[in-house]
Order: C-alpha cells, then sequence, then structure tokens
C-alpha cells in the first residue's frame, strides 16, 4: 500500500466534531493510502474534499442527492473530469461524513471518534475509486480493504 502525496485532502467542518477527534493529519493520511490501493489511481493528481457534517446536514443531503429518507455515515460523489485535466487542483471528488454517526458508531463499537471517522473518510475513498459496497461479495472485498488501511492508521 502506497500514499499517494500528489493527492491534495481538503477538510471542512472539523468544528462539528469533538475537539478530540479534528485530527485532519489523520483524515488526509487515511484518504491518501485508500488511493494507494489501486495502480489505476497511480500518479493521480487532484483534491478530495472531505466535509464533516452535522445530523440534520446529512440527511438533507441524503433526500435530496440520494431519495433516501435515513441517515447515513458517508456520503461520496466522484466528479466526471477528464483524467487528461492535469494539475493539483483537478477535482476528484468529495467525501461528506455524519459527525453525528461517526459519535454514535464509535460508541457502539467501542473505538474513539477519530478511528470512525478515519474509517469513514476511508469508505468514502474507497468508493470515489471504485469500490462498491451492493453486494455481499462486493461488501466483503471493500471491508477487507478499508480494515486493512485502518489498522494500517491505528499502526
Amino acid at each position: 500500500m502506497t500514499m499517494n502525496n500528489r493527492l491534495a485532502v481538503i477538510i471542512a467542518g472539523m468544528a462539528s466534531l469533538p475537539e478530540s477527534a479534528r485530527r485532519a493529519a489523520l483524515y488526509r493520511k487515511a484518504v491518501r493510502l485508500a488511493f494507494g490501493t489501486t495502480k489505476k489511481t497511480a500518479g493521480l493528481r487532484g483534491e478530495v474534499n472531505i466535509v464533516f457534517l452535522e445530523r440534520a446536514a446529512m440527511l438533507r443531503m441524503n433526500r435530496h442527492y440520494l431519495g433516501h429518507d435515513y441517515d447515513t455515515d458517508v456520503i461520496s460523489f466522484a466528479h466526471e473530469i477528464p483524467r487528461e485535466v492535469a494539475g493539483a487542483d483537478r477535482p476528484i471528488g468529495d467525501i461528506f461524513v455524519s459527525a453525528w454517526m461517526a459519535r454514535r458508531q464509535a460508541k457502539t463499537l467501542g473505538h474513539s471518534i477519530a478511528v470512525e471517522a478515519a474509517t469513514l473518510a476511508v469508505h468514502g475513498a474507497l468508493h470515489l475509486i471504485g469500490h462498491d459496497d451492493h453486494g455481499a461479495a462486493a461488501k466483503a472485498r471493500m471491508f477487507k480493504v478499508q480494515d486493512r488501511i485502518v489498522a494500517s492508521l491505528r499502526g
């Protein structure tokens, strides 16, 4: 697993996380590691945004863009920009993370909010590079990669 340092990871909404989980460097590293798991992103330059949202804002996003009327933990949107568009400012995608769900899931799973937020950032990044979690086999493959990345962040 290699890390893509040509990838700019911009983070917004950190104030919605408790102070102990405001770890921008961790979330940047998580996304870069996810992008380093496949050859198709090797040498890719560009920008990924991570936006932490409170519950109400995340619910609105889920309803508006996906037509779902329930809480979700992460939503990713890949930008359809041709690979030929070079430069560090090439938009790749956006990852929206529910700070509310991160707090809730961290408590349920017995780890820190920072670990859960990093897990959700990885999950969103994996969606941006083409992973799918629809269907048991695809979900198992995606979570295997996700778990490996999160374990490396903890180590």
